[in-house]
């Protein structure tokens, strides 16, 4: 199940490193679910996640606009609502994990993500392709492009895909330099439940199958191979360190553990 499309991102790419930096509940979650968890648009930090850029949407609205003339009034708050609409569904709809490319750590992501008790863990572009085990019909991994969402040009099909709408960020945000995969917020046979149990067929069939109630979801991974190294805050106290060493051993996943080199 490796997902095959990609966005951004040359042949070359799938080798190099990325970082996530999690706090220790997000982490103890990841060994304990053995899933990822990917998060709806619409709850994560930036609040233009999924935004549709000005000048693309300022033309599609004018197209709205000559069209609802050939419809009953009743009908034209549809057409005044449909850029907004489609926005605010696709932030409902897609769910993205975010990892950050970078041949080393940074400390501003340790200070936006990890807190004060948090860890960092390793792998490369290639390996959340190969073991994020999403739906390769509905999934893409590609690198973020940050843009003027005032200025920036792209075609009326494309604005209208939160799909692609989702590797957009504005300029604020561009020393992330972020990996993410996007998937739809969708129940099925690779999620785990909120609770941490594995879902009966029966639970994702049909409109069960939608998540929109939760703020994100789990996915499946294999986390063993996923992650090629963990790595302890900076300035984390000794006891901490050997309990992520002990938690390593004991599951098997999060390859040698090493101290920051940010101390």
């Amino acid at each position: 199940m490796v997902i095959t499309k990609h966005k951004n991102l040359l042949g070359a790419d799938l080798d190099k490193p990325v970082w996530r930096y999690l706090t220790f509940a997000k982490y103890i979650s990841l060994l304990a679910y053995g899933a990822i968890w990917f998060s709806k648009l619409n709850i994560l930090i930036d609040m233009d996640e999924g935004a549709m850029p000005a000048i693309p949407a300022a033309e599609m609205h004018a197209q709205h606009q000559a069209l609802k003339r050939l419809f009953d009034p009743s009908l034209h708050e549809q057409f005044d609502n449909m850029n907004s609409r489609n926005v605010e569904d696709g932030r409902e709809l897609i769910v993205a994990n975010c990892w950050f490319e970078d041949e080393r750590e940074s400390k501003e992501m340790w200070d936006r993500y990890a807190a004060s008790d948090g860890v960092a863990i390793r792998s490369t572009i290639g390996a959340l392709a190969e073991h994020i085990f999403c739906d390769p019909q509905f999934s893409v991994v590609g690198r973020v492009q940050y843009v003027d969402l005032s200025k920036h040009v792209m075609s009326h099909y494309d604005a209208h895909q939160a799909h692609e709408r989702a590797y957009l960020k504005g300029l604020s945000f561009s020393r992330e330099r972020e990996i993410r995969i996007t998937t739809m917020n969708l129940r099925g046979p690779m999620c785990v439940n909120m609770d941490g149990t594995i879902p009966h067929p029966e639970e994702y069939a049909g409109a069960r199958a939608n998540n929109f109630e939760n703020p994100g979801i789990f996915i499946k991974a294999n986390t063993a191979r996923l992650i090629h190294g963990t790595v302890v805050h900076p300035g984390a106290p000794l006891w901490f360190e050997l309990l992520i060493r002990h938690l390593v051993r004991q599951s098997g996943i999060g390859g040698p553990v090493t101290r920051s080199t940010l101390e």
